[in-house]
């Protein structure tokens, strides 16, 4: 009678259901950041490139 019980518990128990949608969400979101990333990523280096530019531009003039 234990084991029926237990195998029934078994059936029943929903230990892990939680973990496994917390690593789908994960998932999903880690997937749509990669995503993001190659389309933003490329405008994000050149407007930091043209902040360093200017940086460089400023100190490099002949005005003491």
């Amino acid at each position: 009678m234990t084991r029926r019980r237990h195998k029934q518990r078994a059936r029943s128990d929903e230990s892990g259901q939680a973990l496994v949608e917390y690593a789908i969400i994960v998932a999903g979101l880690m997937g749509l950041l990669v995503g993001a990333s190659f389309t933003f990523l490329p405008d994000f280096v050149r407007a930091l490139q043209q902040y360093y530019d200017s940086f460089y531009i400023m100190l490099n003039l002949p005005i003491p």
